[in-house]
């Protein structure tokens, strides 16, 4: 299984417009961390707008070593040829990351605040209220979608 992973709206909660306060930057990824470790074989891959101003190695250094080892990159930043629409731009990201590695096949789910970027796979996301990130419910909800079998 292949979890496409967003920071803002769920790790902390997302501010418009502004960079989460210090004192609440990645509040939730205690929980997040606990969840990945009740699922050993889940890789992880950042599809963060973070990816766009952060290297790869930066991104990881904010989780423990252990979920730091599961995260085996990021969605690219694509040249669009045509600029997707808006609606849908991380679902293309994602399915754009999957063709390129040739893992289109597998299982893969997305943890996200914004279902309303996602048309044809919107199942596939466990979604975040925005202004709270991950709290009971969607741990719940993320531990049900990780507990079944592969999609």
């Amino acid at each position: 299984m292949i979890l496409f992973l967003d920071f803002d709206g769920v790790l902390h909660p997302q501010y418009e417009g502004q960079a989460a306060p210090a004192d609440v930057a990645f509040c939730h990824l205690p929980r997040f961390e606990a969840v990945m470790r009740d699922f050993p074989d889940v890789e992880i891959v950042i599809s963060s707008s973070w990816r766009e101003h952060l290297p790869l190695d930066a991104l990881r250094a904010r989780f423990s070593l252990d979920i730091a080892a599961r995260i085996s990159g990021t969605t690219e930043l694509p040249v669009y040829v045509t600029e997707p629409p808006l609606i849908e731009r991380r679902e293309w990201e994602i399915v754009s990351w999957l063709i390129a590695q040739g893992r289109q096949d597998e299982p893969w789910i997305a943890l996200d605040d914004a279902v309303w970027q996602f048309k044809e796979h919107r199942q596939r996301v466990v979604s975040c209220l925005w202004y709270v990130g991950m709290d009971d419910a969607t741990e719940a909800a993320l531990r049900e979608e990780l507990s079944q079998s592969g999609r």
